[in-house]
């Protein structure tokens, strides 16, 4: 009990472990979070096709729906197991670059989610995967 108190009240740092847990269930919150948006847009792949946010990067309307139902599919699975979690924070936090960019002139409401995604796996892409991620144990077989 006293550590627990020591931790709150004192301000004492984790230990190493107890970050990397931290890593670890902050990644897996951060893509499970988003996998239900890219899902929805499988779902409703029809209707999206025909107006997908009035082409956010100018390649198409279809390219940015497929290339965003990866971002928010493939790279946030990536992200719950923690494999290339930094290449695939990147591309999620772009994806929200851009939401955050379609959005910027909505009511506050509308564009703080984007932000908040946008901030979360800006912060991933800088932490990585982690000690309890697949590329941990990759990259410590090679030796790198």
């Amino acid at each position: 009990m006293k550590r627990i108190v020591d931790f709150i009240f004192r301000n004492e740092p984790l230990p190493e472990r107890g970050v990397s847990v931290v890593v670890l269930l902050f990644r897996v919150f951060a893509g499970l979070m988003m996998l239900p948006y890219g899902i929805g847009k499988i779902e409703g792949f029809e209707q999206y096709s025909v107006n997908f946010f009035e082409d956010p990067i100018g390649i198409g309307m279809v390219p940015s729906l497929v290339l965003t139902i990866f971002a928010q599919v493939v790279c946030s699975a990536a992200l719950v197991v923690g494999l290339f979690s930094r290449p695939a924070a990147m591309i999620l936090a772009f994806n929200m670059l851009v939401a955050t960019k379609y959005h910027l002139f909505d009511d506050f409401a509308t564009l703080s989610l984007p932000l908040l995604f946008l901030g979360i796996y800006c912060t991933l892409a800088l932490l990585g995967g982690g000690r309890y991620s697949i590329d941990n144990v990759i990259f410590k077989r090679n030796g790198r």
